[in-house]
């Protein structure tokens, strides 16, 4: 692809300021470690630095894109935004891969790995397992193979080299988590999403790394329902009206358990390791459902995956068996052995949490329950509050342990977090290694108790400073601890 038309693209969408020089480029990419001969690097970031520009131009990029002049030498474009650019330019490059393909996007505050994995399975029910592609929390698949990403969204350039990859591979439909940093960013800016869901929204993602304010944070999850053809709605959400006045999409689906949703959960019948309901409205008429995964809120989640699935014209047949073999680790995990219930869960926000303890309260209102949880190093610094005031209310007793730390010392975290626990009534032990902190709550927990691990999920690692540590996993800790016992 030529600089030239590149330059012409830009411009077409106001957003070119100069460019000097030609080339005919065959790569693209932001991170200068991957640079190819002949590539189009893009300066983008507020931690960039012009060494990094240096290394690519020495590794053989034959020029580069940027907000600014680096008063080098080479074939170059300015523009007057690289976050809008970057999409742009690399939906032109792979030659608009996504509209080869149905693409549904996921966002809210929580359930869009469920929603992911459900949606993914019913598509494999009706097309096949090699004709499904998805991006989640958790990993990327084509179907036949997995594929190597960073973050719940990628960039937009490794985002459309996965779409690439996707429409070369065969994929029919897709789906893929949306991250409220991928909306600010304009990770996703001009993918021809089909569907595009909003679940649901609370405060969450505040940090000087992440979103200012929740207004911030609201307003990146509003974007959503601008990227897209088909809007889906949990219109019992308490933000679903400012959502669909904010919508320029060119249909609007609502669903809910209120009279007014386009796809009505009724009947609904909760039960220790999952649920069935019925669903009716405008489009689907007294079908039931089944699913495997606890907890009402999974209840919402099956009926966003039905909605899409409906609007991709899937059989009802394909969705019901789609929905009922979708398990996924570390997601409402159960596991009971000499009595005790260990609950494994990815919860790790305020809306997750609290969500998890109305499941126990639930199925288990006589029970201890023992929770183990940690909060987040440089991000989210609202959970350091809000989990423990749920913790304090709601756990008989809490283990605190470390959850990622990354750059921000383990200790000053529990440190907070203990603060905030004492202002509340519940006894608690501080634990900062999690295996010996897992062990230690699993094997605190009698006969007919409840430990509810929250946090890491599926997950086997913790990041550490700038390092991704190995650890055990919660589940397997917990197993090894029963066993053991």
């Amino acid at each position: 692809m030529k600089l030239s038309k590149t330059a012409e693209l830009l411009r077409k969408e106001k957003l070119l300021v100069s460019t000097s020089g030609e080339f005919d480029f065959s790569s693209i990419t932001c991170d200068s470690r991957k640079v190819k001969k002949n590539a189009l690097f893009f300066v983008k970031g507020a931690a960039f630095r012009k060494e990094f520009l240096f290394s690519a131009l020495q590794k053989g990029a034959g020029g580069y894109i940027a907000e600014k002049d680096f008063g080098i030498d080479c074939p170059r474009i300015r523009v007057t935004d690289i976050r809008l650019a970057m999409p742009l330019i690399a939906k032109e490059f792979y030659q608009n891969p996504a509209e080869r393909f149905m693409l549904t996007g996921v966002t809210g505050t929580k359930g869009k790995t469920t929603v992911t994995y459900m949606l993914r399975n019913i598509f494999a029910e009706h097309f096949g397992e090699d004709f499904v592609g998805m991006i989640s929390t958790n990993e990327a698949s084509n179907g036949k193979k997995q594929i190597e990403k960073t973050g719940t969204t990628p960039e937009a350039l490794p985002l459309y080299e996965i779409f690439d990859d996707f429409a070369k591979s065969g994929v029919k439909a897709a789906v893929m988590e949306v991250s409220s940093q991928a909306l600010q960013y304009n990770r996703v800016a001009y993918v021809p999403f089909l569907n595009g869901v909003y679940l649901n929204l609370s405060p969450d993602h505040q940090s000087p790394t992440e979103h200012h304010s929740f207004e911030e944070y609201k307003n990146a999850k509003l974007k959503m329902l601008t990227l897209c053809e088909n809007g889906i709605v949990n219109i019992d959400d308490k933000y679903a009206k400012e959502v669909i006045s904010a919508a320029t999409c060119d249909k609007i689906y609502t669903f809910g358990t209120k009279e007014n949703a386009d796809f009505r959960a009724e009947d609904i019948i909760l039960t220790k390791r999952g649920a069935s309901f019925k669903v009716s409205g405008k489009y689907i008429k007294d079908e039931v459902f089944e699913i495997r995964m606890a907890g009402e809120f999974n209840v919402y989640n099956a009926l966003a995956a039905v909605v899409c699935a409906y609007l991709c014209e899937i059989p009802v047949s394909a969705i019901k068996k789609g929905l009922y073999e979708t398990e996924i680790d570390g997601r409402m995990e159960i596991i009971e052995k000499d009595g005790k219930t260990i609950i494994v869960d990815y919860a790790h926000n305020a809306l997750s949490f609290s969500a998890v303890f109305d499941y126990v309260e639930k199925f288990y209102p006589e029970s201890k329950k023992i929770c183990l949880f940690g909060c987040q190093g440089n991000k989210a610094y609202d959970r350091r509050t809000e989990l423990p005031e749920i913790a304090g209310e709601k756990a008989d007793f809490v283990v605190l342990t470390t959850d990622d730390p990354a750059k921000e010392d383990p200790g000053k975290i529990l440190d907070e977090v203990e603060d905030n626990l004492k202002k509340t009534n519940v006894k608690y032990v501080k634990i900062p290694d999690r295996e010996e902190a897992v062990r230690f709550a699993v094997s605190k927990a009698g006969k007919g108790d409840v430990v509810f691990l929250a946090g890491k999920g599926h997950e086997h690692t913790q990041i550490v400073g700038n390092k991704t540590v190995f650890y055990k996993g919660d589940m397997d800790t917990a197993k090894d601890e029963l066993e053991e016992k």
